[in-house]
Parts: C-alpha cells; sequence; structure tokens
C-alpha cells in the first residue's frame, strides 16, 4: 500500500451548472483575476459578455428612454395631480376603495354627495381649532 500516490490538486465539480441560464444576465467585473461573472456565478468569456450588451443595448436604451419620458412627466406633474392619479388608479382596480377621514368607513367615490370651497373649509377648521384651545366662542 506504500505505492498509491494520492492527487488533491485536482476536484471534480459534478453539481456545478454548465452554461448561465439566466434570462437577463447581470455582470460583475473581477479586475484582480479579469474574469466576467454573472449573478448566478457562472464565468463568462469576456468578449461574449461585451457581444450580449452590445446585442442588446436597444433593450438599454429603452429603459432609459422610459425613465427619462416618466422623470419629464413628474415634472409636468403637480403634487396634487399625483395625488389623484394615485387614487384614480386605485379605484379604477375595482378592488380599493378610500377610507373617511373622520368616520373610518370605507366609501365609494359615487356616493360623494357635493364639494366645499378648500378655503372656507380651512377658515372654519382655523375657527374650530382656535374655539377648542380657548374654551369660548368667538362672536
Amino acid at each position: 500500500m506504500d505505492n498509491i500516490i494520492q492527487i488533491d490538486a485536482i476536484r471534480i465539480a459534478r453539481n456545478k451548472q454548465r452554461k448561465c441560464t439566466c434570462k437577463v444576465r447581470k455582470y460583475t467585473i473581477d479586475k484582480v483575476n479579469r474574469e466576467v461573472t454573472c449573478d448566478c456565478g457562472v464565468v463568462h468569456d469576456p468578449f461574449e459578455a461585451l457581444l450580449e450588451l452590445a446585442t442588446y443595448y436597444e433593450r438599454i436604451n429603452e429603459q432609459h428612454k422610459a425613465l427619462n419620458e416618466q422623470r419629464q412627466q413628474w415634472l409636468r406633474e403637480k403634487p396634487h395631480s399625483v395625488l389623484f392619479k394615485s387614487l384614480e388608479q386605485h379605484y379604477r382596480r375595482g378592488q380599493m376603495f378610500p377610507y373617511c377621514p373622520n368616520c373610518e368607513q370605507p366609501f365609494d367615490f359615487r356616493d360623494i354627495k357635493g364639494w366645499v370651497n378648500a378655503e372656507f373649509f380651512k377658515k372654519l377648521l382655523f375657527k374650530m381649532a382656535d374655539e377648542s384651545t380657548t374654551g369660548r366662542e368667538k362672536g
């Protein structure tokens, strides 16, 4: 048994993936080892990674274009418009109803009976808050 030679320098990775199966690859560049690795752990040839990025440049450009259009739209909108658009999206899906801030019961927008002038309402609230802090009504 003294004539047996063991070689520990070589190991076989039997369970390692042979190819990258990622639909959208995200590369990590290792400058020290000069390797390009996918998020799944598979090492790619740098030329192949560069070729894939060049092939799918349109997808990347479309993402940038869509993000820029969304940014431009947000710059054009006013803050209250964003609030109402969010309410509309939830309501349009038909899955969500708003809650009344006073009674905390859900209601349908179709149940709204009317509107009130915002300045009048704010003055009324201010007057009511002032009366509650002083404990008396002003005439």
